[in-house]
């Protein structure tokens, strides 16, 4: 219980959580679910009250930002993308990020990993540009009024 006790002291104290991970088999890695079940804590992170009916669970935290850095080694994921439908990791993760007290998401993907060609490259490249203006954007004196 220390080190899930630590890593939620970790989280309430964070404004943005920076979540990088690869899509594996179109989810997410076991060491990523691994550290989200020591994070996401009834009492700790989450509240159940059985007098809410059938929606017992709700967040403690809040007011959070979470970024998605990932990678895979297709395409098309994006929400209406030919792949989309197979695309456990960002969903599961959003879904989770709630119970850290994330109200915004932000997802940068660098995808055709596998590929390993030019796509790979460009995809990379947007990745980082994307990355660059967000990071400005979530420094900006601005970015806790949006």
């Amino acid at each position: 219980m220390a080190l899930s006790d630590e890593l939620i002291d970790e989280v309430a104290s964070a404004d943005v959580i920076v979540i990088s991970a690869p899509m594996y088999n179109y989810g997410m890695p076991a060491a990523l679910k691994a550290w989200f079940d020591q994070v996401i804590r009834i009492n700790k992170t989450f509240s159940f009250d059985l007098a809410r009916g059938d929606c017992p669970i709700e967040p403690i935290f809040g007011g959070k930002t979470l970024v998605l850095l990932s990678s895979c080694g297709e395409s098309g994921f994006e929400p209406g993308g030919a792949q989309a439908h197979k695309d456990h990791l960002v969903a599961h993760i959003k879904l989770l990020s709630r119970y850290l007290g994330a109200n915004r998401f932000f997802h940068i993907v660098a995808e055709y990993q596998e590929f390993g060609d030019e796509r790979h490259q460009k995809s990379v490249a947007e990745a980082l540009k994307k990355a660059e203006l967000l990071a400005a954007e979530l420094a900006s004196p601005l970015a806790a009024w949006r």
